[in-house]
């Protein structure tokens, strides 16, 4: 089963896509063969689910001519572009994806601004839409101040990025081509703002702009500066202009309406790129007098969720590798038990007493032991080597590798917990916590963790994997102790003295006879942990890169390992006491601990996320993924 896990993972990561976005969870079908993603609200019902896409039967409609930006929710039917009330639009019943039976009628399409997203939903309601459409706009990011008759301008990097691409248009160019009186005029603007060419001006004056903006879209910032010029002797003015953002937006619920009338039609959010292609769409339509059909719904949700039931599935493979480890003692203890009462039986006597034989076991015989193992393809190394060859498994093994020694078959270390180590195991997990909150030291974390689990994968897949493939391979050299440091070496240089003799005494003690596999699993496996440890600190989120998700997993799955199969709780006690302050520690730093601190954080959480969740919206985290809220 153990080598079915890493070829599972990595098809995983080759099937599942990185996700660059969170926002868009919806999709807006056009003539069934054109999909725009769209994201959704807070209010209203749901869009129908993925699986109810082939029932609907919706056409769509633009927002009223007198109503265009849809802030004034008083019904108006007399409006050649109002939509009729629909039966199905208004119906209270709802299925089981919180969607009514409007399964036909109008969607309506109106731009952002002016007012909020729920007022323009309950507007579109109001005039017997089963669903509203809201797409981003250059206008809807200017304001204008009627009492001091001045243009409010977009706000920087909310709006526009000027990294992104920027540029400055003459004053000539700005006054006779763009029109800012009386606030932003969408009808004059947008086309000098837009696109890729030369028509766009920021494109005109800063070639750069066609490739470093992806949205092909400028604001201007209200920013300007001056230049002298030396051949005509006056001041230029320069007027600049930025890249805007043109990225999905949720849309949030407005509390200035919680009691006015419920708006129960679904409502998603379409980017300035998309309105293009719809809009066009639908003048096309209108041109033509053909019928455009529009459906919106959820984006596909697999109906089992496999990562959950991968995760199940590793949690029991680790469980099960865990506990047949650390019953390798009782095993051995249980194999020595039946060899000796086939002995007896095979002898006639001896502890059945009286030459008595019981019939439960069959007689074995050493030569059909012998066959057995050839059989299985054990390696066993040949009787005329001298005693240090016969116990290779023995001394050519790590101190610290418990593994390999339930490989060779010596007693595997263990730690029998008691009371007093279950107690002193939550108080160093709590003055770690403590240190890495108040100190934001999140980080030693990464590296406490790398360098921690990077023993226990030498110890649960890199030696033992090693020393078996040798064996196999009958290469006997890389399991025999180097020569440089051995039992006699070491007293032969400590005798002498000297510095020299201290460090053989040093390096003798704290890692005993070293053989060439122990020295390749440990640079191998450390070698992993610092590559791994690389990554997490110079990619920014690393989790998108399948080694540093795979290898995380790995880690923890050969740290758990190595931990359950060494620490042994055979006392009903210790492990009730071990569970209970396990509880309460649990519920002090993650609920307690928000009550106690300055600002309300909990301490679990902070440190677990290396500093908290995310304080910005989601929009600004689509926008800025490495900045620090």
């Amino acid at each position: 089963m153990k080598h079915h896990v890493l070829p599972l993972l990595l098809t995983a990561s080759s099937l599942s896509p990185i996700i660059h976005a969170i926002l868009p969870t919806a999709i807006v079908e056009i003539n069934n063969n054109i999909q725009l993603l769209a994201s959704q609200s807070s209010f209203g019902r749901l869009p129908p689910a993925y699986d109810e896409r082939s029932s609907l039967r919706w056409t769509v409609t633009l927002s009223p001519d007198d109503n265009a930006l849809l802030c004034d929710d008083t019904p108006n039917n007399n409006n050649n572009n109002a939509v009729s009330v629909a039966a199905a639009t208004t119906s209270s019943s709802s299925s089981s994806t919180g969607y009514g039976n409007a399964k036909s009628g109008v969607v309506m399409v109106a731009p952002r601004g002016q007012c909020s997203f729920q007022r323009k939903a309950l507007t579109a309601q109001n005039l017997g839409a089963v669903a509203l459409i809201v797409y981003g706009t250059l206008h809807s990011r200017y304001g204008y101040n009627d009492t001091t008759d001045t243009v409010i301008y977009p706000a920087e990097f909310h709006d526009y990025d000027c990294s992104k691409g920027s540029a400055y248009i003459p004053k000539e160019e700005y006054e006779s081509k763009l029109d800012f009186v009386g606030g932003y005029n969408e009808a004059v603007n947008d086309g000098y703002l837009t696109g890729d060419t030369d028509g766009n001006l920021c494109v005109k004056f800063n070639d750069d702009m066609s490739t470093m903006c992806s949205s092909n879209k400028c604001l201007v910032t209200g920013k300007n500066r001056t230049e002298h010029d030396d051949n005509n002797n006056n001041e230029m003015t320069y007027y600049q202009a930025c890249c805007a953002w043109d990225l999905h937006v949720w849309l949030y619920g407005d509390s200035s309406m919680k009691e006015e009338q419920p708006v129960i039609i679904p409502s998603v959010y379409i980017t300035m790129e998309e309105a293009d292609l719809l809009l066009d769409m639908i003048h096309g339509a209108s041109d033509t007098s053909d019928t455009l059909s529009l459906k919106v719904y959820q984006r596909y949700v697999p109906k089992y969720n496999w990562s959950a039931v991968l995760i199940w599935g590793l949690g029991v493979f680790v469980a099960w590798v865990a506990s047949y480890l650390s019953s390798g003692e009782y095993r051995r203890v249980w194999k020595r038990i039946m060899v000796r009462r086939t002995l007896n039986t095979a002898g006639g006597g001896g502890g059945n007493g009286g030459g008595r034989t019981t019939a439960r076991t069959p007689p074995r015989t050493t030569s059909s032991s012998v066959v057995s193992n050839q059989e299985r393809g054990v390696y066993r190394v040949p009787e005329e080597q001298n005693e240090s060859t016969n116990i290779v498994s023995a001394t050519t093994t790590n101190r610290t590798s418990s593994n390999n020694n339930h490989t060779t078959g010596e007693d595997p270390e263990s730690v029998e917990l008691t009371a007093e180590h279950a107690l002193g195991f939550i108080v160093m997990a709590s003055t770690s916590l403590l240190v890495l909150f108040f100190f934001k030291i999140y980080n030693v974390v990464k590296i406490m963790y790398a360098f921690g689990c990077s023993g226990a994968l030498m110890q649960i897949v890199i030696h033992p994997g090693l020393y078996y493939t040798f064996v196999k391979l009958k290469w006997e050299s890389p399991l025999h102790p180097v020569d440089w440091l051995t039992e006699e070496k070491v007293a032969r240089e400590s005798d002498r003295g000297g510095w020299k003799g201290q460090v053989y005494s040093c390096l003798w003690e704290f890692t005993g006879p070293i053989a060439p596999v122990d020295m390749v699993a440990f640079i191998t496996s450390y070698g992993i942990g610092a590559i791994w440890l690389y990554v997490a600190f110079t990619v920014p989120h690393p989790d998108t890169l399948p080694f540093y998700w795979i290898m995380q997993d790995i880690f923890g799955t050969c740290m758990c390992i190595l931990f359950l199969s060494t620490i042994k709780l055979n006392s009903i006690k210790v492990a009730s006491i071990l569970l209970t302050v396990a509880f309460f520690y649990d519920i002090f730093f993650v609920f307690v601990t928000p009550l106690l601190t300055k600002h309300g954080e909990s301490i679990m959480v902070n440190v677990a996320t290396t500093g908290g969740p995310p304080k910005a919206d989601p929009s600004w985290c689509e926008k800025y993924p490495n900045d620090a809220d």
